[in-house]
């Protein structure tokens, strides 16, 4: 993974699209969803380059998603062995194995477990969303504004609690980039670059996080990707093998 193509694609998403005319935000909110509502599931390998206070690093990885919220994420050591094993499923359950520490962890799948292994603020059916090339769903969320932009047009949601989120999508209708606001600060802001329309939707393989307030910055690149086929029964299930610690998280 290039360093500089990392540090490219930051900036180019920092850059502020033009304005052009106001469009109706409810019709493009329906038109952005009925472009992504398929593929339904995604298999694939990978790399991650984690840029954090804590925990940063690059390793490869496997992953496998099924909407709504099914997630299955492998690191993998050097030699290929699963260093830490990351589940969540439809229940709203979540594990994570670390092998290495011989430490099971299980709770509620929220934003906070699923960082413990990327460590980005995304629920799971956040970052499946994102990883199928779709806009993530904002709880609570109402379409409030949108307008065209150069190359596309932009869709604001707001929902309770002063949170808000941007999409920006191609002509296409091609999500590019989301952007997360608690008030006026940025929360988060994921871009997707590197389409393709093997799934029958314009979907990455290329996604960037960037969380100003944590200083963490994450690239994932996708690769031997497998999509729109389920992924094989009990993918988003993991149990604790014997010997293991067991943590309750909450």
């Amino acid at each position: 993974m290039k360093r500089a193509l990392f540090l490219a694609a930051l900036c180019a998403c920092s850059h502020a699209r033009l304005r052009g005319p106001d469009l109706d935000p409810v019709d493009l909110a329906a038109r952005i969803e009925k472009a992504h509502e398929v593929p339904d599931s995604l298999g694939a390998e990978g790399k991650a380059f984690v840029e954090a206070p804590q925990n940063g690093g690059r390793y490869p990885f496997q992953v496998a998603v099924h909407r709504p919220a099914s997630l299955r994420i492998a690191a993998l050591d050097p030699l290929g062995n699963p260093a830490a094993v990351l589940v969540a499923d439809e229940e709203g359950r979540f594990a994570l194995l670390d092998t290495r520490a011989g430490v099971y962890y299980r709770g509620p799948a929220t934003a906070e477990n699923l960082a413990r292994l990327i460590p980005a603020p995304l629920r799971p059916a956040e970052l499946v969303a994102i990883l199928l090339g779709a806009p993530p769903p904002l709880p609570g969320g109402v379409p409030a504004s949108a307008f065209r932009s150069d190359g596309g047009s932009v869709l604001v949601l707001t929902a309770p609690g002063g949170v808000s989120q941007e999409v920006c999508a191609g002509s296409d209708l091609r999500i590019e980039r989301v952007r997360r606001f608690r008030g006026k600060d940025l929360w988060w802001t994921a871009t997707l670059e590197d389409h393709d329309d093997k799934g029958g939707a314009q979907m990455p393989r290329l996604l960037h996080f960037s969380i100003p307030a944590e200083k963490t910055e994450v690239e994932l690149t996708l690769r031997d990707r497998l999509i729109g086929k389920p992924p094989p029964f009990g993918a988003f299930q993991l149990g604790p093998p014997p010997g293991v610690r067991i943590v309750e998280l909450h």
